[in-house]
């Protein structure tokens, strides 16, 4: 075989290496997803890292992890977790979720008061 010969078939061979590197490094694709909770703003857990509510952010499709985290926008309420809606369907009433993402989505975390009344104020 050639010099020639072997240049050419090692620069072909090069080319689709190249091309499989390009491919392997691609970003996934991601998909659409809206985050509410009612009937409070509140922190959720997606994938283990924090994002405020109401916010629309980029998944990429498959599994993904959510937690309800919470809170009180006052003293006199206590909110607990009461349910997952996706796209106006009630899906689960555990706080803690693995839903698979294979279109955009509307994710509600639902919560209700768990406690209510007027808590003194303590003053030293």
């Amino acid at each position: 075989m050639s010099k020639k010969a072997v240049a050419v078939i090692g620069g072909i061979a090069g080319l689709v290496g190249l091309g499989w590197l390009i491919g392997r490094a691609v970003a996934k694709p991601t998909l659409q997803v809206a985050l509410n909770s009612h009937p409070i703003r509140t922190v959720l857990l997606i994938d283990d890292k924090l994002v405020d509510t109401p916010k629309t952010i980029m998944l990429t499709r498959g599994k993904h992890k959510f937690s309800a985290v919470p809170k009180s926008p006052d003293l006199t309420l206590t909110y607990g977790f009461y349910k997952w809606v996706i796209n106006g369907v009630t899906v689960s009433y555990n706080p803690t979720l693995e839903i698979n993402i294979t279109k955009p989505t509307i994710i509600t975390a639902m919560f209700k008061v768990t406690e209510a009344g007027i808590y003194p104020v303590i003053s030293a």
